[in-house]
């Protein structure tokens, strides 16, 4: 018979035996992540409905896990579409994602142009607690559209679920009777299948079918300027951080930053406009040594600045934009050096100020007036400024009213066709180009830029606040040189999406660099995520060394204008030309 201490021993080692299988079984019985396919968007000519079902069926395959990921079924999928009626890009699918309790939306779109085919998609966490994983490619025929969405299918399973895709075993040729594996036979060559257009997804990846002009696929090696930026059409993934230099914390707001020799000595300063200061730092020993306050004010809120000689004295003026005390006027101001101090040689301008290059002027100053009263920041037409006495005056047009704010716009060859065109936010944060006629030529479906800055306008309900927030910059820049300008864009996550009229909260940003490839702004690279808001960039050789760098105030505290416990930092990557 067994003593009572034996039974107590064997029965505490089988409740701690018991409390161990629960807790490693625990994992075993979690509820399956929840994913939703969207139809893709496909822009295209002929009725391509066949290839638009043959997506869905192959990703929905390619996702589906058992007792891991559950793709939701394409009927209960369809109709929760409706919920996102009005709403287009990521911001549908949030949308239909929280109808149907998703934890993961997976959309995109085709765009089919001759014998082109662009595609362009995302997945994104429902919960904004993983960054959305991009995918970007643009083929030479309809054979390559199935192997990259194939590839964006292995990516996800890679890197949102620590799948693993297993690779089809390539047979090994045939050796002959009495030959030596050296002298193996080589089978003949095949010749190249040729692409069905109707042929069902799944055949016709096995099939191998490839277009001559086959591109790279996502996630091979692609050239960037730095290697802490990635190419856009792979998931984001950390890179070493000591390719880029920071700056010590500002304890203020950052707005605007220009890299430009402001005082004709030979030397690149960096111009730092806070929201009551202008300042002038130098690059020294690999520190920012502050050299001057250019300008200051108690009241106003200085909004950006840009720098260029344009009054053709061969000192570069600084164009500062300002609001007043209560954010409903604008007073815009000009700073120049002259006798060892910067003076201000224009002031109280209702002006927004913006520096664009163009084709055959260089630099020109652009203007877009604000009148008091005004019911939006948008609706005011865009001019050339040029120098008349004290002030720069309008010109010609650029842009009709209503299209665009001049703080979010850039202007220039951006078509690589010898005209300027304007590439700008619209009051949805969303990138479009437009002719100087106005028309539309792009819009991007997604929302990408986003401020916190705002203008006050007449209230329209009593007691409640009627703000407009400003555009984010939008650069432009050749920076691998090879004659073609590229598009640098700001990427905001925004805990509201945008959808919350007064409330914006910013949670991670990216610098993207574009290039219009013919049917839209094409991604190249992104810079690594950025914990915070990004407020302004710009390019310039800031550390003296033959190298442009990206130059980016990164605000990581927001603070209040009231006291000084915001808190800023300058950024800067190398921009190697490839």
């Amino acid at each position: 018979m067994k003593n009572p201490s034996y039974r107590l021993i064997s029965k505490t080692l089988l409740t701690i035996f018991s409390l161990l299988l629960l807790f490693t079984a625990a994992p075993a019985f979690a509820a399956p992540a929840r994913v939703a396919i969207l139809p893709f968007d496909v822009n295209a000519e002929k009725d391509m409905t066949f290839l638009q079902e043959g997506i869905l069926d192959m990703l929905g395959s390619r996702l589906a896990w058992q007792d891991k990921v559950e793709v939701i079924n394409e009927a209960e999928t369809k109709a929760a579409l409706a919920s996102g009626e009005g709403f287009e890009g990521e911001s549908r699918a949030l949308l239909v994602g929280g109808k149907l309790q998703a934890d993961y939306v997976l959309f995109g779109s085709l765009t089919v142009f001759g014998e082109s085919v662009s595609i362009d998609a995302k997945m994104v966490d429902v919960s904004g607690q993983q960054a959305p994983v991009p995918f970007f490619a643009q083929t030479r025929g309809m054979g390559e559209v199935i192997p990259q969405i194939n590839q964006f299918a292995s990516t996800i399973n890679a890197t949102v679920f620590g799948r693993g895709v297993a690779q089809r075993p390539v047979a090994a040729p045939a050796v002959q009777a009495g030959a030596t594996a050296a002298t193996t036979v080589q089978p003949a060559p095949q010749a190249p299948q040729v692409a069905d257009p109707r042929m069902h997804p799944e055949k016709l990846l096995q099939s191998g079918v490839q277009s001559d002009g086959q591109v790279p696929v996502a996630g091979q090696a692609n050239p960037t300027p730095n290697p802490a930026f990635v190419a856009a059409t792979t998931p984001y993934v950390a890179q070493d951080a000591g390719t880029h230099w920071k700056s010590r914390s500002f304890k203020e707001l950052i707005t605007g930053l220009a890299v430009a020799d402001v005082n004709n000595d030979g030397r690149m300063e960096l111009v730092v406009v806070t929201n009551r200061m202008v300042s002038i730092y130098r690059m020294e020993n690999g520190r920012l040594q502050k050299t001057a306050t250019a300008a200051e004010s108690r009241q106003s809120t200085f909004i950006s600045v840009d720098v260029a000689d344009l009054n053709g004295n061969d000192t570069p003026e600084m164009y500062i934009s300002s609001l007043g005390p209560a954010r409903t006027v604008v007073d815009s101001f000009v700073l120049e050096y002259a006798g060892g101090t910067y003076q201000t040689i224009s002031g109280a301008n209702n002006w927004f100020y913006r520096v664009a290059n163009t084709v055959d002027q260089g630099p020109v100053l652009l203007g877009q007036r604000q009148r008091l009263g005004a019911e939006s920041i948008f609706s005011g037409p865009i001019h050339e400024m040029s120098w008349q006495g004290d002030r720069p005056v309008p010109g010609r047009q650029v842009l009709p009213g209503g299209k665009a704010n001049l703080m979010g716009l850039a202007y220039g060859d951006i078509t690589h066709t010898g005209s300027d065109v304007v590439t700008a936010y619209s009051d949805w944060d969303r990138v479009r180009i437009f002719s100087t006629g106005g028309d539309t030529i792009w819009e991007d479906g997604d929302r990408t830029g986003g401020d916190k800055l705002f203008f006050n306008l007449p209230k329209t309900d009593a007691g409640q606040p009627n703000r407009e927030y400003f555009p984010l910059r939008i650069r432009t820049a050749d920076i691998d040189r090879d004659g073609k300008l590229e598009v640098l864009i700001a990427r905001h996550e925004e805990l509201a999406r945008s959808m919350l009229k007064d409330f914006r909260v910013f949670k991670k940003a990216r610098i993207g660099s574009t290039l219009w490839n013919g049917l839209s702004l094409l991604p190249e690279w992104e810079s690594q995520n950025l914990s915070g808001r990004i407020s302004d960039f710009t390019v310039g050789d800031l550390d003296q060394d033959g190298v442009d760098e990206l130059v980016i105030a990164l605000v990581s505290k927001e603070g209040s204008i009231m006291f000084t416990d915001s808190v800023s930092n300058v950024i800067t990557f190398d921009l190697n030309p490839k």
